[in-house]
């Protein structure tokens, strides 16, 4: 389960205010049907994600993953460090 309290202690309240529930929703929904089962953990730890409009993070995603494979999800679940080449 996610603790609000933590994840308001890590991020910038610009984070917060610039986030757009519906693109936000968007994003979550992508991630579901590429069958990424952490979601919770990049909330967490990176929130600002879910800043980049939807159609950015598609394309940016799918650059990432064309470059790992077809296994981007895979291997950013065992290090999710990975998800900083996202911001590159």
């Amino acid at each position: 389960m996610l603790n609000v309290k933590n994840i308001r202690e890590k991020f910038n309240k610009s984070v917060f205010k610039n986030l757009n529930k519906e693109n936000y929703m968007k994003i979550i929904k992508f991630l579901l049907n590429e069958n990424c089962d952490y979601i919770e953990n990049i909330i967490s730890d990176y929130l600002d994600l879910f800043n980049f409009e939807y159609e950015e993070f598609v394309e940016k995603y799918n650059i990432l993953n064309q470059k790992y494979n077809g296994e981007f999800l895979k291997l950013a679940k065992e290090d999710l460090e990975l998800l900083e080449e996202f911001y590159y």
